[in-house]
């Protein structure tokens, strides 16, 4: 059975047009409670208008931080979207599980090509990732393929071009657009585009991370293995 606990808003903003980034204070004793891995997730309650809603949301911060980050999209009608968006105020409490496994990111010494591919808000568990992997893995490289509709509506997307101009040689992003040219691909993420970038990028990744919904997956996943990647390096995380 999950624990729960009430956390107080500390901050919440704007990350995109249809997102917002909910960050959540840990006070001092819950901290060994709330301590988190990057690719863990939380459970989060609130009782609106009479009913009991229920969200999972990954972290997206750092653990050294004190807070939990939480990046929450609006998708179609979501009551709880909705409430984080026009009713939930700084100084209000949610009721917050304590953090579980979900991506099972390497976190050991050893060198790693790893490849993400991801879209929408499917980014969160990578971020937490990239900045843990920047600090604490110098000899890893990630490769991030990322969808979205377009720039304005990409989460963390300032934040991630600077962290790839800080560290060429650790991150490597391709973003693709279904509704803007900006990025070095147009459309939604295909097997062409992923041939395209395999071709550039190599196919000797110890390690391959999907988060997105059914269809993304099996295109990858036969992709992938098609190239020689083999299936115990592939590691899922599906969504509707």
């Amino acid at each position: 059975m999950n624990t729960f606990h009430n956390l107080k808003v500390a901050d919440k903003k704007l990350l995109t047009p249809e997102s917002f980034s909910v960050v959540l204070d840990v006070p001092e004793s819950l901290r060994k409670k709330f301590h988190f891995k990057p690719g863990q997730f939380v459970i989060v309650q609130k009782d609106i208008k009479g009913q009991k809603l229920k969200r999972y949301y990954s972290i997206y911060n750092s653990s050294d931080e004190g807070v939990i980050k939480l990046g929450i999209k609006r998708k179609g009608k979501d009551g709880f979207a909705d409430y984080v968006m026009h009713d939930l105020q700084v100084g209000d409490f949610l009721q917050v599980s304590e953090p579980m496994d979900d991506v099972p990111f390497d976190l050991s010494d050893r060198p790693q090509k790893i490849l993400a591919i991801t879209i929408g808000s499917g980014i969160t568990p990578f971020y937490s990732y990239i900045r843990y992997m920047l600090n604490k893995q110098p000899q890893n490289k990630l490769v991030l393929i990322y969808g979205n509709e377009s720039p304005d509506k990409t989460m963390f997307y300032k934040e991630l071009q600077n962290l790839e101009t800080e560290h060429p040689d650790q991150l490597k992003l391709y973003y693709v657009y279904s509704k803007n040219h900006s990025g070095q691909y147009h459309g939604r993420i295909n097997a062409g585009i992923l041939k395209d970038i395999l071709h550039k990028e190599g196919t000797d990744f110890d390690a391959v991370y999907m988060i997105g919904p059914d269809d993304l997956k099996k295109m990858a996943a036969s992709v992938l293995t098609d190239t020689g990647i083999e299936p115990d390096k592939l590691y899922y995380r599906v969504y509707s």
